[in-house]
């Protein structure tokens, strides 16, 4: 296995795609906190997706970065891919909470 080159941004790109992941889920969480409390509407069911989505959501995101650690990645690179599936869950949610959220 060839090991990729890493180049002087792999940090950079690594530390905005976890700012990235950061923003989404404080979003999505400011979002079911507040329908938890009665001040937004909720999709039914929320309160149990937002517990059943965590084991698959993690383990998808260990199992591609194990596997581009195991193929040649360096760590910021390996960890960039890692973070992918946890952002677009997050992204998913955000885009579907606020399209439904409704002030009561």
């Amino acid at each position: 296995m060839a090991k990729q080159k890493s180049d002087m941004f792999d940090a950079m790109r690594l530390g905005w795609a976890v700012a990235r992941l950061g923003v989404e889920a404080q979003t999505v969480m400011a979002i079911r906190i507040a329908g938890l409390a009665g001040l937004m509407a909720l999709p039914p069911g929320e309160a149990m997706r937002m517990v059943e989505e965590k084991a698959p959501a993690f383990t998808d995101a260990w199992l591609k970065g194990a596997v581009a650690m195991a193929s040649g990645a360096g760590v910021p690179a390996a960890m960039g891919v890692a973070l992918k599936p946890l952002h677009r869950k997050a992204q998913a949610n955000r885009k579907r909470l606020t399209k439904t959220g409704k002030r009561r």
